[in-house]
């Protein structure tokens, strides 16, 4: 076996133990599985898209021993075929004028991952229609269950009314959580093989992320339909719309970067940012920042800024 094959299934089978990790019910597990992109990101990114589909083809393999069909369904939709296609997109190139490679715009990247989220929701929403309850339905039992083990505090008429408030969310919020955690794995596996010395690509520049202006249109209409809509097309605006926020907020990110770049200190006034921003802020704080990125490509925020040099980071 040749030590590409042999990394990329190894990684593979760290991937799927990372994703099963909570089946034995210890916190290790429940952090372990917010990992489960990085193993598939490090092949995949260091070694190529056939790599990375023969580590998913592994943790696979793992996942529908170790649990089954389902499992292991979830594992290569919500992780598999997620860093496939990023790295596919990724490590596309093309020479330009003085012999340099452009690489495939992060923007565009992330537009095709907000791209899959949604179709993905879609299938599951409407597989989920033929159900008496639907997709909410099984979102408020789910909650209700959830509240019953962390808040036994709470009567039935609480929960069943605190299930109701989030139920509606629960979707978008996943999507949204798990767009932002396959980019900070993605991130990671990015700087550990820059340090290694292993990475085909280089490292993007969170300043200059742009996401297709086709984007901008789409968060307006859901957040008209978000607003102005009841019922299941009410909910649907909603959900499209924070997904869409999502993305935007790497573009606010993007801002906060092109912005900072000539401040001395720089880096300790982006880490008070982000700790601020995780920490005190929270929901509103992220909100602001996706508003921010979106004024940026409906404005040109970043081009009212005048910056001294390029930038230095490897995010």
């Amino acid at each position: 076996m040749s030590r590409t094959l042999t990394i990329a299934v190894l990684a593979g089978i760290a991937s799927g133990a990372f994703f099963i990790a909570p089946m034995f019910g210890t916190i290790l597990g429940m952090l372990l599985i917010n990992f489960t992109h990085l193993p598939l990101f490090l092949v995949g990114l260091g070694l190529g898209t056939a790599a990375a589909s023969v580590s998913v083809a592994a943790g696979s393999v793992l996942v529908g021993a170790a649990a089954g069909f389902g499992p292991l369904v979830s594992f290569a939709v919500v992780f598999g075929i997620p860093v496939i296609l990023v790295t596919r997109q990724a490590l596309l190139s093309r020479a330009i004028d003085g012999g340099d490679a452009e690489w495939y715009p992060p923007g565009r990247v992330l537009g095709l991952l907000v791209g899959y989220g949604i179709v993905t929701f879609l299938v599951v929403y409407t597989t989920m229609a033929g159900r008496e309850i639907g997709l909410v339905g099984e979102m408020e039992i789910t909650l209700s269950q959830i509240f019953a083990m962390l808040a036994p505090q709470l009567t039935d008429e609480q929960r069943q009314i605190a299930a109701n408030q989030w139920a509606t969310m629960l979707p978008a919020a996943l999507v949204a959580s798990w767009l932002v955690t396959l980019a900070i794995n993605s991130a990671i596996a990015q700087r550990i093989l820059v340090r290694m010395g292993a990475n085909r690509r280089p490292s993007l520049d969170l300043g200059q992320i742009k996401m297709p202006m086709a984007f901008s249109y789409a968060i307006l209409a859901s957040g008209a339909l978000w607003l102005f809509a009841d019922g299941q097309a009410g909910f649907m605006g909603q959900t499209l719309t924070i997904i869409f926020a999502a993305a935007y907020l790497f573009m606010g990110l993007a801002v906060v970067h092109h912005v900072s770049r000539p401040w001395p200190g720089r880096s300790l006034a982006l880490t008070f940012f982000y700790m601020l921003l995780l920490f005190l802020l929270g929901l509103p704080g992220f909100a602001l920042v996706a508003g921010l990125g979106l004024a940026d490509q409906l404005i040109g925020l970043r081009q009212r800024f005048t910056t001294a040099g390029p930038d230095k980071e490897n995010d």
